[in-house]
């Protein structure tokens, strides 16, 4: 296994700035996910490091191997795609089987390394079938278990479990887990799924317009975001952003919202009249149905029943925010809930520049 390093990677297509001049290390294996919208530039970054397309400046590293220059069969390195790109006209065990005869490794060894890969992924009973008669998972399967055997320093993944269904992407993300946990091998893993990003990676990577916006564990990201971006695409739903201004009070700096005045943490270079951006999660807002003291008045607008709880759009002055509750607390349109927010729930942003303060 091998780590992957990039310095000042930069990739164009015409005028186009795909990637711009992005430095990034994912550690020897970690499972690391590139995540963001599509077109940010998270699959060509992919491709660069497999080899299939080339970097106009910058270095690439796979362990200590700078590969900048080497064609991909050079690299050590295997990738799964979007379309799995298994060989309809093969058999499943001839699918796993090809690369290493491609490299004419002994036919014994890659009898044992194929049987390997199948049991690993619980695909042994499909070694006898063509991809016509297997399912959508069962394709994903074949498409990892033939990376696996290659035996790479670094596998990439290119939105794997795209084409399949709400639950049989369940079970996948589960199953990839699993396999990190017992091969650990270094996995380099693109999606725009948030759901997949929080739940596979070690850390994430988010990207935005051919840049990374931020590198961090998964709850960290989630919780402390590091700009206006990042928190209205992590979370569903996405975290609440409210629009004040700064001002001075007698007591200490205060947050005006919605006419209500909030007391606000110190913070470096912050200005009476600057405005700042309260960032919060739904499921952070502290909420109760009668006043009491530094409470805001929010206006039920729509009540949305999701198993386990309920989400609620409101209206707090001229602004929306989303709160989550607990099912079976009963709750109308144009109810009036009375909300709060913990000081160390709290992101405070810049409102010009959408980065965080504090």
């Amino acid at each position: 296994m091998a780590g992957v390093r990039l310095e000042g990677v930069r990739k164009t297509f015409g005028k186009v700035i795909a990637l711009r001049d992005v430095s990034l290390t994912v550690e020897d294996g970690e499972f690391f996910v590139l995540l963001g919208p599509s077109g940010c530039g998270k699959t060509t970054l992919l491709r660069c490091v497999a080899g299939l397309e080339r970097v106009d400046r910058g270095r690439i590293f796979i362990g200590t191997r700078e590969v900048t220059g080497l064609p991909p069969r050079h690299r050590n390195i295997a990738m799964v795609f979007q379309s799995y790109a298994v060989f309809p006209h093969m058999k499943v065990y001839d699918n796993i089987a090809f690369g290493l005869r491609m490299r004419r490794v002994p036919e014994g060894e890659v009898r044992r390394r194929v049987e390997r890969a199948a049991a690993m992924l619980q695909i042994e009973e499909l070694l006898g079938r063509y991809p016509a008669q297997l399912s959508g998972g069962q394709r994903q399967r074949v498409a990892v278990a033939r990376a696996l055997v290659m035996q790479p320093e670094v596998l990439l993944m290119d939105e794997p479990l795209s084409n399949l269904d709400a639950l049989l992407r369940l079970h996948a993300r589960a199953e990839l887990k699993r396999l990190h946990q017992e091969t650990g091998m270094t996995i380099l893993y693109v999606t725009h799924d948030q759901v997949e990003a929080m739940s596979l990676g070690d850390r994430i990577a988010v990207m935005r317009e051919g840049e990374i916006v931020q590198v961090d564990t998964p709850m960290r990201i989630y919780e402390a975001p590091a700009t206006v971006f990042v928190g209205g695409f992590i979370g569903n739903p996405p975290m609440n952003f409210l629009h004040g201004v700064v001002e001075d009070d007698p007591t200490g700096w205060c947050f005006v919202l919605e006419g209500h005045r909030l007391p606000i943490p110190p913070m470096n270079g912050i200005r009476s009249g600057q405005p700042l951006l309260l960032g919060i999660r739904a499921e952070n807002i502290q909420v109760d149905e009668t006043p009491r003291p530094g409470a805001l008045p929010a206006a039920v607008m729509v009540v949305e029943p999701l198993g386990a709880s309920l989400l609620i759009t409101a209206r707090l002055g001229a602004q929306t925010l989303k709160l989550t509750l607990p099912s079976g607390r009963p709750l109308a349109p144009g109810q009036t809930l009375w909300v709060s927010f913990p000081p160390t729930a709290i992101r405070w942003m810049d409102a010009q520049s959408g980065r965080a303060i504090l």
